[in-house]
């Protein structure tokens, strides 16, 4: 395949009649899917955009977005979505990084902005979530004739992507990366033409998007849906016999209740994978005891290289607290701060070499500088590799197996020592009945940084402290134990389903003026 546009065409003439897409009532065919996708991208064509010319996606998570992608696909040129989420500033600033020459969406999302893309000149095309209004026989596709010309090596997609601070980043992804992504993932999860795969992860989140792609790789149905309500997450799993599901840790507090799984059972549903943080051994087994037919495998990724590690179902309770091996033909790399690798149980920076590299960010050349190296391993005469550094921080075991210890570079220094916030939350979770747990430092005048928790907990109540602190005591050296704890219901995510350490630390200090308010209040008494 030279483009993601081809990859559907032939999928479209292979299995033409095949369901392909479903979201709410409507339910499309892979050759319906490619007619509504051509229809257009021939309108696209009219209003100019050309070869290479970036045209932003701002839809919901729908069937709408899923045309638009490979309508633009069809025109040559580079699509990005554009989170729903984000505020009007955000979506500016997206626009301009991008230098979108046009844009589609819903009427909804665009009106309040028309007059900043007309400001641009930029063209904007209306399209709803339930996609178009083909009629059968209008306008007929050739199924045989390819009418694209991008190859592997030409850019598909900028995925914009964010920590806690900043602007958004744009990584540039080649044809050849979501191509790879599509026949490797559908490979080692054995994706197939009679999978339903369940889609509630967005497709600006380059784990979403993949799902998609495999799907098209491998002729399987997929399934979008708004993950808002679990109990809706569970009966949709039920209903549509749904047989592949990919969440992020964030979902498992949400699913793992008696109440709501303690009699339903899911025959069909053959895998979850999980990806995006650490998953406790006690998580595994509460997943693993709720869905006993399905196979759990932990995944793990950069935005800059797709898809790193995948740790087998056969594997996650011999192996508490792996991220597992390199995926097919992938190499991971430990390297120390020379560069040098890692001896076993030795802590480095995990590297990424071989399929997935991207081109890197988007008009930021000192990141790239930072975040892409080029390796030169022993044959002296071979050009220089692009590699990338994933900045978290790593080990191996002897049998290749690598356990992740969180960032090297959001480390809490509390009484002069360096402290891994990662590890940290995995000492945490070790507590029964806590179910997400994210850790912090703020500012501390005797500490220099007071270590701060913010949990979840699966009952929806809080843990007791000293329980907490007990299990925490078993993996951590004292200096590490956290010094406050957070309970939330939920915690606070950004646009991009990361966890919002601003909101979490502007709580901790909006707390701790009402309580310097209430001291002097009371003084003043």
């Amino acid at each position: 395949m030279k483009n993601i546009a081809e990859m559907l065409r032939w999928r479209a003439l292979q299995t033409p009649d095949k369901a392909a897409v479903k979201f709410l009532q409507t339910e499309l065919t892979w050759k319906e899917v490619y007619q509504q996708a051509f229809e257009l991208s021939q309108r696209l064509g009219d209003a100019g955009v050309r070869r290479g010319d970036v045209v932003g996606i701002y839809l919901d998570h729908s069937l709408g977005q899923v045309i638009s992608i490979f309508a633009i696909a069809l025109r040559d040129a580079v699509f990005t979505i554009v989170n729903p989420q984000l505020v009007h500033d955000q979506v500016k600033h997206q626009v301009q990084d991008a230098s979108m020459t046009a844009i589609l969406g819903s009427d909804e999302m665009l009106r309040p902005l028309q007059d900043f893309f007309a400001n641009r000149m930029m063209h904007v095309e209306y399209i709803s979530s339930a996609g178009l209004e083909v009629r059968d026989g209008e306008n007929p596709v050739d199924l045989t004739v390819d009418t694209t010309g991008n190859i592997p090596a030409d850019v598909s997609n900028y995925i914009y992507t964010s920590g806690s601070t900043g602007l958004a980043k744009g990584v540039v992804v080649p044809h050849r990366t979501l191509l790879d992504g599509a026949r490797i993932v559908s490979q080692y999860l054995k994706i197939n033409a009679e999978d339903n795969i369940l889609s509630i992860l967005p497709f600006s989140f380059d784990y979403g998007l993949n799902q998609l792609m495999s799907a098209v790789h491998a002729g399987a149905k997929i399934t979008l849906h708004h993950f808002i309500f679990p109990k809706e997450l569970v009966e949709i799993l039920q209903s549509e016999e749904i047989t592949a599901l990919a969440v992020v840790p964030s979902v498992w507090p949400k699913i793992l209740k008696p109440k709501l799984l303690g009699n339903v059972t899911f025959p069909r549903l053959r895998y979850i994978t999980t990806a995006g943080g650490f998953h406790s051994p006690e998580l595994l087994h509460d997943a693993s005891s709720y869905f006993p037919n399905t196979e759990i495998i932990v995944m793990y990724g950069l935005t800059e290289s797709f898809r790193s590690t995948y740790l087998p179902f056969s594997e996650i309770f011999n192996r508490p607290g792996s991220i597992g091996r390199a995926v097919p033909e992938v190499e991971i790399l430990v390297l120390n701060e020379q560069g040098q690798p890692c001896a076993p149980g030795e802590k480095g920076e995990l590297v990424h070499r071989g399929a997935f590299v991207t081109y890197g960010y988007l008009n930021n050349a000192e990141l790239n500088e930072k975040k892409f190296i080029r390796l030169n391993h022993s044959n002296e005469s071979r050009l220089p590799e692009l590699a990338v550094r994933s900045g978290d921080q790593v080990s191996l075991d002897k049998d290749g197996f690598i356990y992740f210890h969180g960032r090297m570079d959001q480390q809490i220094k509390s009484s002069g020592f360096r402290i891994s916030p990662d590890e940290v939350a995995q000492a945490v979770l070790t507590t029964p009945g806590i179910g997400q747990a994210v850790v912090f430092g703020m500012p501390d005048k005797a500490l220099g940084e007071a270590i701060h928790v913010a949990y979840e907990s699966f009952n929806n109540e809080p843990v007791d402290i000293l329980e907490i602190k007990r299990h925490a005591k078993n993996s951590l050296a004292t200096y590490a134990i956290p010094h406050h704890y957070h309970y939330y219901p939920q915690i606070p995510l950004n646009h991009n389903g990361k966890t919002d350490f601003t909101r979490l630390k502007n709580n901790v200090i909006a707390q701790a003026a009402s309580r310097e308010g209430q001291d002097k209040r009371s003084h003043g008494r």
